[in-house]
């Protein structure tokens, strides 16, 4: 199950065999405290953890699942780490027969970054308890995050604020659902009616670093050669921006060569947004730029920046290197 059924079935109904699989660190902590919550669990006196990255004996684990409570009510157990209990070459008949005959007041919840499905362990948890799916999410897939998030804080967003949203995810090398409820949590606090716009999320969002390095690559993509070659020389000023300014401009140049790529091959609009891995908005914002820019200049372009990564790195240039670069994709010039 994705995360929202999860958390909905939980509320008609905890089962006493529970695996949180997936990379995704927000949805396993979020669904690990409902059901702690739902079971009525104090972690500090009513817990059972096994951690298997110490290699614990199967049968220290089978014993300590199908323990009798006597202090407390029922007997929970968190197993983190369980990798080993999903491979290939696990194998427990013993720990199966204990899954599958759980006693009434006993509860054992499994916490794994990957899981092979294909695996009778993985079935059988399958078929007599609750898997979820803790997979990262991607920048389109954020929206349903959003919406249950919003309606939790009771808040809904202005078009505006969608709009500047969206645009930040696109911006970010990864998704950090923590972050982005921290920060959102922020603004609800600071937003007195119901409605959130996007003056709101400028004034109350912490910008990350990528934000202010964008402006960089905007300022290219609209032709404005002082504004760009301004922030650049205002990156320079900071010991190693220079080489995060590098970077982004790459990324940058790489994004425009695969869009014109795909719309060379009838990929348009919001529709690159699922070849170039971006939120469909980004992805149509991106698209509509690289139209402008000839093939043959980012392909040049794409080579003259390896080298000026280079010459950065070892000491043999500085931010001029760039700037010819930079002035040269302002005026779309070969």
């Amino acid at each position: 199950m994705k995360f929202n059924e999860f958390m909905s079935a939980l509320d008609d109904e905890v089962k006493h065999v529970c695996l949180l699989c997936g990379e995704e660190n927000y949805f396993i902590d979020k669904a690990r405290e409902k059901i702690f919550r739902r079971l009525n669990v104090d972690t500090k006196t009513d817990l059972m953890t096994i951690d298997c990255d110490t290699k614990p004996e199967i049968s220290k684990i089978i014993n300590t699942i199908d323990a009798v409570p006597f202090f407390s009510d029922k007997n929970v157990v968190l197993v983190k780490n369980a990798s080993m209990l999903f491979g290939s070459e696990f194998k427990s008949p013993r720990l199966e027969k204990v899954l599958r005959d759980m006693q009434p007041k006993n509860f054992v919840i499994f916490v794994v970054k990957a899981a092979d499905k294909r695996r009778k362990f993985y079935k059988i948890i399958s078929q007599i308890g609750a898997v979820l799916e803790a997979d990262c999410l991607r920048p389109w897939e954020v929206s349903d995050w959003l919406k249950e998030k919003l309606r939790s804080l009771g808040k809904i967003m202005s078009p505006d604020a969608w709009k500047y949203f969206n645009e930040r995810l696109g911006i970010l090398p990864e998704i950090s659902l923590w972050s982005l409820d921290n920060e959102l949590e922020r603004v609800a606090l600071n937003v007195t009616g119901k409605e959130i716009t996007a003056a709101d999320l400028r004034k109350n969002l912490l910008a990350p670093p990528e934000v202010s390095n964008f402006s960089l690559t905007d300022a290219v993509d609209e032709k404005k050669v002082q504004k760009a070659v301004y922030l650049l020389r205002t990156q320079d000023r900071t010991p190693g921006k220079i080489l995060v300014a590098t970077t982004l401009l790459v990324r940058h140049v790489r994004q425009l060569i695969r869009a014109k790529f795909f719309m060379a091959r009838g990929v348009k609009g919001r529709k690159l947004g699922e070849p170039l891995g971006m939120n469909p908005y980004i992805a149509q914002k991106l698209g509509a730029n690289a139209e402008t820019y000839p093939s043959k200049l980012l392909e040049e372009v794409f080579l003259e920046l390896a080298d000026a990564d280079f010459m950065l790195k070892t000491g043999r240039g500085g931010a001029e290197v760039l700037e010819r670069i930079v002035i040269k994709l302002c005026q779309r010039s070969l």
